[in-house]
């Protein structure tokens, strides 16, 4: 039990740094020290700083997995579903301080250069993203919230590309605004343009 529990904190600590500091700006040291665990802990759980960072991406990705549940793949009009989930998503950057942003951009930014492993993993969280989305975007269009002929691929693409970016903004200026112009500028003048000609 005691084993896990340290395996959890290690993981859950590790969230926290990389949203933090990225992947080369933070050392493993920090993160014990953050997590309080003795320094000769950390090579009886993980092989190396790369397995580390591999199941603090696991990890994250199962909380990812029950927030899009709850959003994206919820009850009501598709589209309300979406504007939804981004405004819950702002609420969480609100809250989250210096840790705020995307550990799958931020990793993209900080270690794909230099892992092909951890590259492959980020390639398939974003594909993952990407699937919900357009799983989302394609009920809209059945719906008629969205035009027929509406590239939903594309859109999906959109989406993830400008969000990437206003959260990269929002790490920059230290201001959750680039969020909130996504939400109401950028995330609606995406939407409208895909939306069935009146």
């Amino acid at each position: 039990m005691a084993r896990r529990n340290t395996r959890e904190i290690l993981v859950n600590e590790g969230m926290t740094a990389f949203m933090a500091k990225g992947y080369e700006g933070i050392g493993i040291q920090q993160i014990l020290a953050a997590a309080g665990v003795p320094k000769g802990s950390f090579y009886n759980f993980f092989d190396s700083k790369e397995v580390f960072a591999l199941e603090v991406l696991d990890a994250y990705a199962r909380r990812y997995i029950e927030f899009v549940a709850e959003y994206l793949h919820g009850d009501g009009p598709p589209l309300d579903r979406l504007r939804a989930y981004f405004s819950a998503l702002e609420d969480e950057m609100s809250r989250a301080g210096d840790a705020a942003g995307c550990l799958y951009g931020v990793l993209s930014q900080t270690s794909a250069p230099h892992s092909d492993v951890l590259r492959e993993r980020l390639k398939e969280a974003f594909a993952s993203w990407r699937e919900n989305l357009v799983r989302l975007l394609s009920d809209a269009r059945e719906q008629g919230e969205l035009a027929q002929n509406a590239d939903i691929a594309a859109l999906s693409d959109a989406i993830i590309d400008s969000y990437e970016g206003a959260l990269l903004r929002m790490r920059a200026e230290g201001s959750t605004v680039p969020v909130r112009r996504y939400r109401n500028v950028t995330l609606e003048a995406l939407l409208v343009a895909a939306a069935p000609q009146k």
